[in-house]
């Protein structure tokens, strides 16, 4: 097992504010200052070609690729915590990523002036990547309902039972947390015993990054995005209220009955491995 650094992100709030500051920075060099920077647009593209990847909120994580065996941790307290310790952070990233996004699209929507070029391309790629047909410079409520971060204990607890607290083979060998399938010829890994597939990636941070893009942009989970809307209109989004959605992840009975046990068990251990938690 290779030695590896798990380094800790700021607070999210501090990232989001960061991440908003540094947005809106660019909302007003692109409409302000773009002939004095002598930038056009497609040189602006092509310094970022995702969107925000750049923020040093995300950048501060090196790539996890290859999981530690925690198998060789003793079940328990101990494994609890390296299993914390190494994927916490990770979240907070990408749900830091997400919300900037989502930031850079409120404050695009509640501006009276027209978008620059640069920002109509970012828009459509935004729409592209969350698979929303968006039409002219408007931004979509849909795409708002998409564009939007999970709670920490929510991804946190799929990926304890998916994966067994990160020992299962798709874990281990493809840095699959989530149990996710793939469905071409020979793709990832196979089950054996049986003709399923699983993806690989290549980093712990794209496993949490394509599970979190799936449960925003599949049909599968409308549900979860129309009810992680309501509920933050009413002001709290809770990992509880959303598992009660995810009838369409697993086909056991009793799956959303373990993953609320595994909350109720587990939630205070998660948050105080969390970059909120002020104990």
């Amino acid at each position: 097992m290779r030695s590896t650094t798990y380094r800790r992100i700021p607070p999210l709030t501090r990232l989001r504010r960061r991440a908003s500051a540094l947005l809106m920075t660019g909302l007003m060099v692109g409409a302000l200052a773009t002939p004095l920077l002598a930038e056009n647009f497609e040189s602006r593209l092509a310094l970022a070609p995702e969107p925000f990847d750049g923020l040093a909120a995300y950048d501060d994580l090196d790539p996890i690729t290859e999981l530690p065996d925690l198998r060789k941790v003793p079940a328990g307290p101990k494994r609890k915590a390296a299993f914390f310790e190494l994927l916490v952070p990770i979240i907070e990233a990408e749900n830091a990523r997400i919300a900037a996004q989502r930031d850079w699209l409120r404050a695009i929507a509640e501006r009276d002036t027209p978008l620059d070029e640069y920002e109509q391309a970012r828009l459509a790629e935004l729409c592209g990547r969350y698979r929303v047909e968006c039409r002219g410079q408007e931004v979509d409520g849909r795409l708002l309902n998409r564009v939007d971060t999970l709670p920490l204990e929510l991804v946190v607890i799929q990926a304890v039972e998916e994966s067994g607290w990160g020992t299962s083979r798709f874990a281990r060998q493809g840095n699959n947390l989530f149990g996710m399938r793939c469905f071409t010829g020979g793709c990832g890994l196979g089950q054996q015993g049986s003709g399923r597939r699983y993806q690989a990636f290549d980093s712990v941070q794209d496993a949490v990054r394509a599970y979190i893009h799936n449960l925003n942009t599949h049909r599968a989970y409308e549900r979860l995005r129309t009810r992680r809307a309501e509920l933050a209109r009413q002001g709290t989004v809770t990992a509880e209220a959303l598992i009660a959605t995810l009838d369409n992840y697993a086909v056991r009975a009793d799956y959303k009955d373990v993953l609320l046990s595994l909350l109720r068990t587990n939630s205070d251990l998660i948050q105080r491995h969390s970059s909120d938690d002020t104990a």
